[in-house]
């Protein structure tokens, strides 16, 4: 039995190099195809990337921008990030720093953008519905409670002067967009 176990003992280190090399090669590999895709992202859609990373650990969001889009969140581990996460998040802040956005300097902040013309629908429904979130607004639809749960907290989705004219300029975008 011993004589087995040392014959197979020397190819299971070897698979184990093997599999190790693969598997950083293959993240050499996704590493190349996600700096591709952040580098055919607008700086709107770069921020979002990076700060929903953010967002999901929970993040203590300070910005009225971050605020509007993500909620103030502040939940554990409060934006305590992996390794893979920070090295994806470092990818973006990379990207964004050679297409010169300026919100790359900061984890959550930045100078707002109203550039809504580079956002598909999708983004484009997320960020009107975001400023209602961030307002407490009870969601009725399955898909504006599953993105930002049922809501329902004072002011109970009553919105400024300010936020009236983001919410119209969104849906502007929208028609002109074709969005259901």
């Amino acid at each position: 039995m011993a004589r087995v176990i040392k014959m197979y003992k020397p190819f299971h280190r070897n698979a184990r190099c093997a599999l190790l090399g693969a598997a950083i090669a293959w993240l050499a590999g996704a590493g190349a195809v996600l700096a591709q895709s952040y580098e055919a992202m607008s700086c709107d859609q770069l921020w979002y990337a990076r700060n929903a990373i953010y967002a999901d650990k929970g993040y203590c969001f300070d910005t009225d921008r971050a605020k509007q889009v993500f909620g103030p969140r502040c939940f554990p581990p409060y934006g305590e990030l992996s390794a893979s996460e920070q090295a994806q998040v470092d990818l973006i802040r990379q990207v964004e720093r050679s297409k010169g956005c300026a919100s790359s300097a900061g984890s959550s902040g930045g100078a707002p953008s109203r550039d809504y013309s580079q956002m598909n629908c999708g983004e484009l429904w997320y960020a009107r519905n975001a400023i209602f979130a961030a307002k407490g607004y009870c969601f009725k639809t399955a898909r504006g409670r599953n993105t930002f749960g049922p809501g329902c907290f004072p002011p109970y989705g009553d919105l400024n002067a300010r936020e009236r004219r983001t919410v119209a300029a969104i849906k502007q975008w929208e028609r002109r967009r074709g969005c259901q």
